[in-house]
């Protein structure tokens, strides 16, 4: 086999086995944390493994001679576009996993945030779901980080 096939193997396979210590290293991490916490290393896994063999496979192609130019600046504006288009979705994704590690709140507490108060029935890496005497309010987890909160603890479920 030629040297640089041989050293496009390489730099893929060092990717891969980076993604599988990080993976690791991950799911011995979460298990330091409740169960509500693994959908968040989950998805960190997830992530970190996809990005690192898309750089293991553009290093990999780069080392064989491609010219890989176009390509990483191809993926450079899709991810500016796709960040750009769902900015939102990804703050309340950020700010979910935020709220499952630091566990500012917790199921019962009652809290006022957004103008609706009540009290948390359910969390989520997307909504924080508190419900009051008359209604169900569905609260981006965004908002939790950046609007004022006032949380009591509620002794006594009174919304159940």
């Amino acid at each position: 086999m030629d040297n640089t096939v041989v050293q496009a193997i390489g730099v893929f396979l060092f990717c891969i086995v980076i993604s599988i210590v990080i993976d690791k290293t991950l799911k011995q991490l979460s298990q330091r944390f409740d169960s509500e916490a693994s959908g968040s290393f989950r998805l960190m896994s997830n992530s970190q493994r996809t990005i690192l063999i898309i750089v293991g496979a553009v290093l990999a192609f780069s080392k064989l001679g491609f010219d890989v130019t176009g390509l990483v600046t191809g993926l450079g504006l899709t991810g500016f576009a796709l960040g750009f288009a769902l900015k939102d979705a990804i703050s309340n994704l950020v700010a979910g996993v935020m709220i499952v590690l630091y566990k500012p709140i917790k199921l019962g507490d009652h809290i006022e945030v957004a103008d609706s108060k009540g009290q948390v029935v359910d969390l989520n890496l997307r909504y924080i779901t508190i419900k009051d005497q008359d209604a169900t309010h569905l609260i981006p987890n965004s908002l939790f980080l950046s609007d004022k909160i006032t949380i009591n603890e509620c002794p006594n479920n009174e919304y159940d």
